[in-house]
């Protein structure tokens, strides 16, 4: 993949985050805060959340999951243009990119931020691996195949034998 490629995916991936997670949390805030009451826990320590099963609960609990879902899908979207830029930069001599990738992509995964920061500079300041010129073995040409005489085609008329003189 070429870095455009990846940037452009990267950055569609995050807009769709930062859609599924608003329509997801305001919802969720909506939701705990109109769609029922709280009451005491029975063991007295926090409160439980009581819904009230009217169409506002239902409609709310529709978005909720309808933006985490969207979220999710930009996640993947965002993982999928992290592996592209592990696999760009995996083509380049100088292996530093890659570990930096690598070590920034799997620290995503405990850490957020650090995944963020880690793209964003690849984003803004990492090579194109895809520019590269391309290896290419040198072309070695195959021999002609010929015919053995056998399977050569017969010629039209017989060939001319020379009439020799005594």
């Amino acid at each position: 993949m070429k870095k455009a490629t990846i940037t452009r995916i990267w950055i569609a991936g995050l807009v769709v985050l930062v859609i599924g997670l608003v329509i997801g949390g305001i919802s969720l805030g909506m939701m705990l805060t109109n769609g029922g009451h709280w009451e005491p826990a029975a063991t007295g320590n926090g409160s439980d959340f009581i819904p009230t099963m009217n169409g506002y609960f239902w409609t709310t609990l529709g978005f909720v999951i309808t933006g985490f879902t969207v979220a999710l899908a930009g996640f993947v979207v965002q993982v999928v243009a992290w592996i592209g830029a592990l696999l760009n930069t995996n083509r380049l001599a100088d292996k530093t990119w890659f570990w930096i990738m690598l070590g920034s992509g799997l620290l995503a995964f405990v850490t957020g931020p650090v995944g963020l920061a880690g793209m964003i500079a690849y984003i803004i300041v990492g090579p194109d691996g895809m520019a590269l010129p391309q290896y290419e073995a040198p072309r070695h040409e195959q021999p002609q195949y010929q015919q053995p005489w056998y399977e050569q085609p017969m010629p039209a008329q017989p060939p001319q034998t020379p009439v020799l003189k005594r």
